[in-house]
C-alpha cells in the first residue's frame, strides 16, 4: 500500500459554532478528526484564506444578501457563485484553525481562496481551474498514493476536495463521521454523489484498521 496522507479541509474558527459562517453542530467532527491525526503521519491542511473584496461574499454585491446565487464571470467563462457571509478573511481570527488544532501536527498548510475573483472551495485548485494550489505537487513529492479526508464543509469544500482528488489519481477515502454539511439536509445526497464518483465513504475506525 502506497503512503497516506490525512487531508484536514478548512477546520477554520469560522465554520465552528459561533463563526460567522457556522456548520451545525461542526464540533461533534473533532473527536475523529483528532483520533485519525493521533495515527496519521503524514497532515496537511486546507486553509480559506479570502481577502475582504473576495467575490463570494455577499456584502460586496449591493442589493444582495448571503446564500443568494448570481452569475460571475472570469476570464471569460460565467459560473453560478453562491454567496456567504464574510467569513476566513486573511489574518482575522475566524480563519485561524480550531485552537484544538496543534499545528505542529500538521507538515503542510495550502491556502485557497486567495485570488478575490473567483472562489474556491477544492483544496486543489479553484473552482474555474484557472489556478492550481501546491496540494497535488505537496502529495506527489511525498509519494502519496490515499488519501483520506475529513473537514468542513462536506456539500462544498470537502466534497470538491474528494472529488478533485480523484480526478489527480488518488485513491480518496472520506470519513463519514469527520465531516458536516452546512446544509444538514445535503449530507446523505453529498455522501451518495462521492460514492458514485469513486469516493470510498467509511467509517473512522475501518479507516485506522485498514490504512493508518
Amino acid at each position: 500500500m502506497g503512503r497516506v496522507a490525512l487531508i484536514l479541509v478548512d477546520i477554520q474558527n469560522d465554520f465552528f459554532e459561533g463563526g460567522s459562517l457556522a456548520v451545525p453542530n461542526a464540533s461533534n467532527i473533532l473527536p475523529t478528526v483528532h483520533k485519525l491525526i493521533d495515527k496519521a503521519d503524514f497532515i496537511v491542511a486546507t486553509q480559506d484564506w479570502h481577502p475582504e473584496n473576495h467575490i463570494s461574499f455577499g456584502v460586496n454585491h449591493p442589493g444582495k444578501q448571503p446564500f443568494d446565487q448570481i452569475i460571475i464571470e472570469y476570464e471569460g467563462h460565467e459560473t453560478k457563485q453562491v454567496l456567504w457571509p464574510i467569513h476566513c478573511v486573511q489574518n482575522s481570527h475566524g480563519a485561524e484553525f480550531s485552537p484544538t488544532i496543534s499545528k505542529k501536527s500538521i507538515h503542510h498548510i495550502v491556502q485557497k481562496g486567495k485570488n478575490p475573483k473567483v472562489d474556491s472551495y477544492s483544496g486543489f485548485a479553484d473552482n474555474d481551474y484557472h489556478e492550481i494550489t501546491p496540494l497535488a505537487k505537496i502529495l506527489y513529492q511525498n509519494n502519496v498514493e490515499i488519501v483520506i479526508v475529513v473537514g468542513l464543509a462536506a456539500d462544498y469544500c470537502v466534497k470538491m476536495t474528494c472529488l478533485d482528488a480523484v480526478k489527480f489519481g488518488f485513491k480518496t477515502v472520506l470519513v463519514k463521521e469527520g465531516t458536516l454539511a452546512v446544509a444538514p439536509d445535503q449530507f446523505n445526497a453529498t455522501m451518495e454523489t462521492l460514492q458514485s464518483k469513486g469516493v470510498e465513504v467509511t467509517h473512522v475506525d475501518h479507516v485506522i484498521k485498514t490504512y493508518l
